[in-house]
């Protein structure tokens, strides 16, 4: 199932759980981005590579 842009906020707003994962996720990729100088895209495509593996044990 995708869920939009909105319906995605509208979780993130209503529900703590998500609302933390996303934060956290958020607050990751930023100092991520800080600490290594990379720029967004690489931080972008980074994510995309999680996506695709992160629950590959």
């Amino acid at each position: 199932m995708t869920f939009t842009d909105n319906e995605y906020l509208e979780v993130i707003q209503r529900n703590e759980t998500v609302k933390e994962a996303f934060d956290t996720i958020k607050q990751t990729c930023i100092d991520l981005q800080k600490q290594t100088n990379c720029p967004e895209e690489d931080v972008k495509n980074f994510l995309i590579f999680i996506s695709k593996n992160w629950n590959n044990q």
